[in-house]
């Protein structure tokens, strides 16, 4: 098997979680815009891009290795929470997208537009901080990293969240 086939079936969450990042930001930007400009969201336009977005979150939650980190890092549990905040906000929007397009409603109305355009920036937010988080131990605690097939911070053994 190739090298890089084999990462994604050891280490998938570093492929993994740059479609969420990259696809929160776009739909949330996308959802500014479109509110801007039309000054309400259409019920079908940017719902493909946030039920993607909010896979791809599922998807990076589910893949985090949080056996690397836990017990040596003091950037994994704030990186770990917000990756919770983030599916969650990523959810809730695709679901009000999702209904929206199934009642063929708009979303508009003061009330509701704030609402909306308040979760969509959050996921936002939330998932750049949550990456933040991440980049801190990739690149300044090296948790994960391998050098020479050695991992250069590796897990303390007994540490909470450590597979036998």
């Amino acid at each position: 098997m190739s090298g890089f086939l084999l990462d994604l079936f050891r280490h998938p969450h570093p492929i993994v979680v740059h479609f969420p990042i990259a696809l929160i930001v776009v739909a949330a930007a996308y959802d500014l815009i479109t509110i801007v400009r039309h000054r309400e969201i259409p019920p079908g336009r940017g719902l493909l891009l946030w039920l993607v977005a909010a896979a791809g979150a599922a998807l990076a939650v589910a893949t985090g290795p949080e056996h690397d980190a836990r017990g040596i890092s003091a950037s994994f549990e704030p990186h770990e929470r917000l990756a919770d905040v983030t599916l969650i906000l990523a959810l809730i929007v695709a679901a009000w997208r999702l209904w929206a397009a199934w009642r063929r409603q708009v979303v508009k109305g003061p009330v509701r537009k704030a609402a909306y355009t308040v979760l969509s920036v959050a996921a936002a937010v939330a998932v750049l901080v949550t990456g933040y988080y991440g980049g801190q131990m990739v690149y300044e605690e090296a948790i994960g990293v391998s050098m020479n097939g050695n991992q250069v911070h590796p897990p303390i053994p007994g540490s909470q969240g450590e597979h036998n």
